[in-house]
């Protein structure tokens, strides 16, 4: 019981608005409950909240553990040939930093879609190392601009701010191999909900855009 809450209160740190980011984009460019929507890295959370929203979802990943409606890389040569499936919105949340070349992935859902349809995608940027070795790349702000620099329009948005980006860190140490890691990391998750209030007000007065735990961006082409 313990050990749930502890896992509750750390994805909440971690993940913090990007339920509330995605929720927001999703009742802005999807009005109809069966538009098809393709949900790039299968399973988990955020494609559970997709589908309380929306019931045509089709699902790829690499991993078959994962369940995805079609096993397929999103790096893959002649993607939209392979894909048994036409979207009219991508969903890549938390994603990217596992492909092996994102401009290519990015350059794939890009050709997937006709004008003025979308990608939803979230991305790390002062965060830990996760599902090794498959962790690849983190992005700064300038980064997603050049690498979405094909599509009409693109807002990219930070996820926290900089003290918070800083605790989520420290929050991490709890996947470490080491007792006494973890047990730090559920002391900073503690420590992070009651100081929850002094970190916000602190980050409203010193105020840095160049750190945060991860972006979100819209993009539409």
């Amino acid at each position: 019981m313990l050990s749930k809450l502890f896992y509750f209160l750390s994805k909440k740190a971690s993940r913090k608005n990007l339920n509330k980011l995605i929720n927001i984009s999703l009742s802005k460019i999807i009005t109809e409950k069966n538009k098809p929507i393709l949900n790039i890295g299968s399973g988990g959370e955020l494609e559970e909240l997709i589908r309380k929203k929306f019931s045509n979802i089709y699902s790829i990943d690499i991993d078959k553990k994962r369940n995805p409606s079609q096993l397929l890389d999103i790096c893959e040569n002649d993607f939209s040939k392979k894909l048994n499936f036409k979207p009219t919105l991508i969903c890549c949340f938390e994603v990217l930093e596992h492909t092996k070349n994102p401009t290519i992935a990015i350059k794939n859902m890009y050709e997937l879609l006709n004008k003025g349809d979308y990608i939803l995608a979230s991305v790390p940027f002062n965060f830990h190392i996760h599902d090794e070795p498959n962790d690849y790349y983190r992005f700064t702000y300038y980064g997603l601009k050049m690498l979405f620099s094909d599509f009409s329009e693109v807002k990219i948005q930070k996820r926290n701010g900089w003290l918070e980006s800083i605790f989520v860190n420290l929050i991490r140490l709890e996947k470490e191999k080491t007792i006494s890691s973890k047990i730090l990391g559920k002391f900073f998750i503690l420590l992070y909900f009651i100081l929850l209030p002094l970190i916000l007000l602190i980050q409203k007065f010193f105020i840095s855009n160049k750190l945060t735990t991860g972006y979100y961006v819209e993009a539409k082409k």
